[in-house]
């Protein structure tokens, strides 16, 4: 009886540690966890912003929620690329948040050009 009521308190435990919160990261400002990755994005609930500060690119996004921790974006407008970038706008990259933390969350994104799980952080 004591195993029993053990193994159901560790299969508890182990379930809610793996609850994802997605929705605190539809909204707000992430940096990329990656050191080459120095964008800020900033998020609203339905546009996304990714700023490179030593590059000064700017990636304008549509973003369209599917679920509470999923949703698509769009490319609708990238400014100070050295190249002609246009075939990139209207281009849709799925993204579905896979992992939540109390300072950042991690996705998986596809789209026909990329198949990449990013990790992100909150900005300060």
């Amino acid at each position: 009886m004591k195993n029993s009521i053990l193994i159901l308190l560790l299969i508890s435990f182990s379930c809610s540690g793996q609850e994802k919160n997605c929705s605190e990261y539809k909204t707000g400002k992430f940096n990329y966890v990656l050191e080459n990755r120095p964008e800020l994005i900033i998020r609203t609930d339905s546009t996304q912003i990714e700023l490179n500060p030593i590059t000064k690119v700017e990636v304008y996004s549509k973003v369209k929620w599917k679920s509470e921790c999923e949703y698509e974006m769009i490319y609708e407008k990238v400014l100070n690329y050295p190249e002609d970038v246009s075939h990139m706008i209207g281009q849709k990259i799925n993204v579905k948040i896979i992992e939540t933390s109390s300072d950042g969350y991690k996705v998986h994104a596809t789209s026909p050009r990329i198949d990449n799980i990013l990790e992100f952080v909150k900005a300060e």
